[in-house]
């Protein structure tokens, strides 16, 4: 079986508290897979698990299923982005659901038999596609084993509540909690740990001026770190000269991940704008986001839920561009309400916006220390914790049984 996304390790400690680990995500966005590889992370540095697997559920999807579930999705975000908060709104119930679970128990036939090949003692599910699906597969009996639910959103869409054969769920905030329990799930199945991200995000980094020199960044000044994805495609070329515009001695790293086409786009605009007080870096994709963020002053993007949690853990405050309607919004909410994000509303004043706040250096600063304040860096190793002990519990109460059956034939 080859995985779209993960890795195995050959440590087969068999003492592993978890067992063999799958680790279940969703490539919408990248966000999910970046959960899912933080969790295994933490658990194969803590020698937690014998191995753990990241599997994205829609690679072993059918191909109609996945075009309309993940590619219309993407599609709709930059084209239609009213369309996917309606669909938002009007999906955010625990109620039916007969007919949708009968086309994913098909569309992810592949999916159940690599489950049931693979046999593994835990899975966690980063995406609620894949909880749902395994949550029925326990429920008609095709797998058994420790199943734990990692809520990638500072809310919850109704979405994550439906795979009532959880053990845990693991929620971002103590309102998370609040919003699950009232679609049904039980409070005492649910443990806040903050969103899991990656260690490097909580790792030693060098000074910011080392940090910027890595990049060809000027060393001083403000430091701008634009999300291409992020900012979206319609507004990408608005956005870069309303930056470069900006009537200040500023430095920007612009990261188009592996859109390849949009770093020549954002490549071009650059180099047609001509001569500029802000130098703009533009890089394709990049392994060392946490590197960028603590040299960073501010980013430019998207608010989602690894996104946010990632700025948060590195103290950098956000400017929120358009956020997507629905989970995006919500998750925009909570970092104004914190004092760690404002929101560009409108494209004509985003430099404005932006040359304002960086010129006002106590209110950076206070955004800051709220990122700072709300940041959760090891949620990944707080939920393998849970889980080990969750595990040892069930093992325990597993094997009573077996041992007075034992006492008893020996008596």
């Amino acid at each position: 079986m080859r995985p779209m996304h993960g890795s195995m390790t050959n440590n087969q400690d068999a003492r592993a508290p978890l067992g063999r680990v799958l680790l279940l995500t969703g490539s919408i966005g990248s966000g999910h897979t970046r959960a899912a590889q933080a969790v295994s992370e933490a658990m194969l540095r803590g020698r937690a698990a014998e191995w753990a697997l990241v599997v994205d559920a829609l690679a072993h999807a059918s191909a109609p299923f996945r075009a309309i579930y993940r590619d219309a999705y993407i599609r709709l975000i930059e084209a239609a982005p009213t369309a996917i908060g309606w669909l938002y709104r009007s999906s955010d119930t625990v109620e039916g659901g007969a007919m949708r679970r009968v086309v994913q128990r098909a569309a992810l036939a592949r999916l159940r038999r690599m489950i049931a090949s693979e046999k593994p003692d835990t899975i966690v599910c980063t995406h609620f596609l894949a909880a749902e699906v395994v949550s029925g597969m326990v429920e008609r009996g095709e797998w058994t084993g420790t199943f734990a639910v990692v809520v990638t959103d500072l809310d919850a869409h109704a979405m994550w509540a439906v795979c009532p054969r959880a053990d845990r769920w693991f929620v971002a905030l103590p309102e998370t909690v609040e919003i699950l329990a009232g679609k049904g799930v039980p409070r005492e199945r649910m443990v806040v740990t903050g969103i899991p991200i990656a260690g490097a995000f909580s790792a030693r980094m060098p000074t910011r001026t080392e940090l910027r020199e890595r990049f060809g960044l000027a060393r001083g000044g403000p430091m701008l770190l634009v999300s291409g994805g992020g900012v979206g495609v319609s507004l990408l070329e608005t956005t870069i000269r309303q930056v470069l515009a900006m009537p200040l001695d500023c430095s920007v790293a612009l990261v188009c991940g592996k859109n390849e086409p949009l770093r020549r786009r954002a490549s071009d605009i650059v180099a047609r704008n001509g001569e500029s007080r802000v130098k703009c870096t533009v890089l394709g994709f990049t392994d060392r986001m946490h590197e960028l963020m603590h040299a960073a002053d501010l980013s430019i993007g998207k608010p989602g839920g690894l996104t946010s949690s990632e700025a948060l853990a590195c103290g950098l405050p956000m400017a929120i561009v358009h956020p997507v309607p629905g989970q995006e919004e919500r998750n925009s909410d909570h970092l104004l309400e914190w004092g760690a994000a404002i929101r560009l509303n409108s494209p004509e004043s985003f430099g404005w916006r932006i040359a304002q706040l960086l010129g006002d250096p106590e209110r950076l600063s206070a955004m800051r220390t709220a990122a700072r304040a709300r940041a959760k860096p090891f949620a990944a190793e707080a939920i393998v914790e849970e889980i080990c002990a969750l595990r040892q519990v069930t093992t325990a109460a597993a094997a009573a049984p077996r041992l007075a059956r034992t006492v008893h034939q020996s008596a």
